[in-house]
C-alpha cells in the first residue's frame, strides 16, 4: 500500500463517518449517509474505521488524532458535517463526549 492510497482510504472512511455522523446528530438523513457508504464501497474504498488493516484504533486513540488535525482551534474539535449530498459545513461546537460514543459505537459494529 503507498502513502496515497493510505490516504485515500482515510479520506473515504472520513467522508462515509462524516455522513453516518451527520444522520446520528439528526443533520442529515440516514438514506444520504447510505448512498455515499454505497457509492464508496461500488468504486472499492472503505467506510469504516475496522476496514483499515492494522489500525487497531480506540474511540481515545482517534480523539487523541483528531485533536492533532490542523483545523482544531483552541481544544476544540472542528467536524465537517452534512445536512445532505453536495450540502455540507463546519461545525465547531460538537461536544466532544457526542463524538466519542460515536466511535465507540462504530468501532463496535
Amino acid at each position: 500500500m503507498t502513502a496515497d492510497s493510505a490516504h485515500g482510504e482515510g479520506v473515504a472512511v472520513g467522508m462515509a463517518l462524516a455522513f453516518r455522523f451527520s444522520a446520528r446528530l439528526g443533520l442529515c438523513g440516514l438514506e444520504d449517509a447510505m448512498r455515499v457508504e454505497a457509492h464508496l464501497r461500488d468504486v472499492g474504498l472503505p467506510t469504516r474505521v475496522g476496514d483499515v488493516e492494522g489500525l487497531g484504533a480506540t474511540p481515545d486513540a482517534l480523539m487523541d488524532a483528531m485533536a492533532q488535525d490542523k483545523k482544531v482551534e483552541r481544544g476544540a474539535l472542528t467536524f465537517i458535517l452534512a445536512r445532505a449530498i453536495g450540502d455540507c459545513h463546519v461545525a465547531k461546537s460538537v461536544p466532544a463526549e457526542e463524538a466519542r460514543a460515536f466511535l465507540a459505537h462504530e468501532l463496535s459494529l
